[in-house]
């Protein structure tokens, strides 16, 4: 016996091994960095209101957000893919994480992937 999925919100068409979403939702991976491309280590100003991550998190409110405890300076987020590309992103972040946005070297890269821990 067969199963037809007719579902217009998955098309029928979802292939393994790529990422799906049934609604306007990105993921993409943050690396704080300084102006010397050197990643932040987000403990060190963690904790306070107005830290680095908290400002960052203030900004993009993302839906999901998860930083490792460790001196990457990355922020994973699933934020609304109406509002934020990766390039808007990084704008955002190198403005919070620099007094010279144009100097900083904070990037933004799209996930392709995500697991579950």
């Amino acid at each position: 016996m067969a199963t037809y999925d007719f579902t217009p919100a998955n098309g029928g068409a979802n292939t393994v091994g790529t990422l799906e979403s049934t609604a306007q939702l990105a993921m993409y991976k943050i690396t704080v960095k300084d102006d010397s491309n050197t990643a932040i280590d987000l403990r060190t100003v963690d904790g306070a209101h107005g830290s680095t991550y908290d400002l960052i998190l203030r900004e993009v409110s993302p839906l999901m957000a998860w930083a490792p405890a460790d001196t990457s300076g990355v922020i994973d987020v699933v934020v609304d893919g109406h509002k934020w590309t990766a390039a808007a992103l990084q704008s955002a972040v190198r403005q919070i994480a620099s007094s010279s946005p144009d100097d900083n070297d904070s990037t933004v890269a799209a996930a392709a992937s995500f697991t579950i821990a």
